[in-house]
């Protein structure tokens, strides 16, 4: 045992670190410090490069937050400065590329916020229904289980979204529609989609259960008995009766342009017409797609591993259309109701389904040459609509389409200022059914309204 007398051994000696190896860990310390900073002050000032910040997100299909306006009722109660703070955080430069490439660490250390839901039925004693999809009376239950990825729901290689009631903004949404009809007046034919959602339609009820779904039958059977004056055209039976069938992307929150198709198909049943066989018009399609809901799950690879096809069918008396973009310019562009060069002009994998009438627009206005009667539609629509109006140009001289989350700001005109000016005797509202319960979308259709 060693004294305090005793003399350091040589290999204690070297182990104790010298005044030089403190320097050196001062200076690295203070490098690091310095690094730091300069990392962050660059991060800012990058932040701060108006020119840079992107305005949509190609991945997620929408718009990102714009800059707040200065109001003295927002300064004073602070949300002004809480506003702006979203602004940074949502349209910061390189913000996509940063999810992507977040999404990618996490694959690598197989971080996912995961939740198991298996699809068989709680009590086995209990006998399924043969009319309900996902069921049989002489095969097998299909099992698959439910993940939960995030916010999103994946069997297999498809994911879902669900849909959740808002009870009271269902029938906010039917009165409104009820309102444009009255608006609009006895010359006016009013017509409503409601689309539902690809969970709704291609799950069966006990997976549907599971999950905690809201019903989008009685849904869309309540908000249509509060319609009064309005034409209303129930796609949700036909759907289901068809959903064998690609109606649905798979990574996407969209319908396809066949679902588009059956709901088209319908509403000429209610508007007497006749439709028109798909095998009336060319078809195109283009490959790998991967959209939405493919994005949020975290990119999983059950799905970046199958991406969806974009079918598209062009229509026979023109393919050209006129838009009017968000800053009220006006252009026009041939073959853009279906765009054939779509895997050239919208290559980015998330930005296929844009092949449907430009995207989103506020104002898009469709001339028929062929036809010379002066017949006319408006079509009032989110991005759902845009896959189901290529099949109504070869019935109007005329499709006006009107994305209600944009037209008012971009032309300054009201529906109903519009409709007189084009002298339209049809309007049709379409909308997927999450739309139907959100209030932004249900205060941008007022707007739409407001006379």
């Amino acid at each position: 045992m060693k004294t305090e007398y005793e003399k350091p051994t040589s290999a204690e000696a070297t182990s104790k670190p010298s005044p030089e190896d403190h320097t050196r860990a001062e200076v690295w310390h203070g490098v690091k410090i310095y690094a730091f900073a300069g990392a962050m002050l660059l991060a800012a000032v990058v932040g701060l490069l108006f020119f840079l910040r992107p305005s949509v997100s190609e991945s997620e299909k929408r718009e990102l937050t714009k800059f707040p306006s200065l109001t003295w009722e927002a300064l004073s109660s602070g949300e002004y400065f809480s506003q702006v703070t979203t602004w940074y955080a949502d349209t910061y430069p390189g913000r996509e590329g940063l999810i992507h490439v977040n999404q990618w660490i996490h694959s690598l250390f197989g971080i996912r916020t995961v939740q198991i839901i298996p699809s068989l039925p709680e009590d086995p004693t209990t006998p399924e229904d043969p009319s309900d999809p996902g069921t049989s009376d002489d095969g097998p239950v299909d099992t698959t289980p439910i993940e939960k990825l995030g916010s999103v729901y994946v069997k297999g290689s498809t994911a879902y979204e669900l849909y959740k009631e808002n009870s009271a903004n269902s029938a906010r949404y039917a009165e409104l529609i009820h309102q444009a009809a009255t608006l609009l007046g006895d010359k006016v034919q009013v017509y409503d989609i409601i689309v539902p959602l690809s969970s709704s339609v291609n799950l069966s009820q006990k997976e549907l259960g599971r999950v905690g779904s809201s019903d989008a039958a009685a849904a869309i059977q309540s908000m249509y008995q509060k319609m009064e004056g309005v034409h209303t055209v129930n796609i949700y039976d036909t759907l289901r009766a068809h959903n064998s069938e690609y109606l649905y992307f798979r990574t996407d929150h969209h319908w396809t342009a066949l679902g588009g198709y059956y709901a088209y198909v319908e509403f000429c049943h209610a508007a007497g017409m006749t439709p028109f066989p798909l095998s009336t018009w060319q078809e195109y399609r283009f490959e790998g797609f991967l959209g939405t809901l493919y994005a949020e799950a975290g990119s999983p690879a059950q799905l970046g591993n199958t991406p969806d096809t974009v079918y598209a069918w062009v229509p026979n008396g023109t393919n050209d259309i006129r838009i009017t973009d968000k800053t009220g310019n006006t252009l026009r562009y041939r073959g853009g109701v279906v765009r054939t060069d779509t895997d050239t002009f919208y290559a980015n994998a998330a930005s296929k389904y844009n092949c449907f009438i430009m995207g989103d627009n506020p104002l898009s206005e469709i001339h028929n040459e062929s036809i010379t009667d002066g017949s006319s539609i408006a079509v009032v629509k989110e991005s759902f609509g845009n896959a189901l109006i290529p099949f109504l140009v070869d019935h109007y001289e005329y499709v006006y389409v009107i994305d209600y989350r944009y037209f008012p700001s971009a032309t300054g005109k009201t529906l109903s200022q519009f409709v007189q000016e084009k002298n339209i005797p049809t309007v049709l509202f379409i909308n997927n059914l999450t739309a139907t319960s959100a209030t932004p979308r249900l205060n941008e259709l007022a707007k739409l309204l407001a006379d």
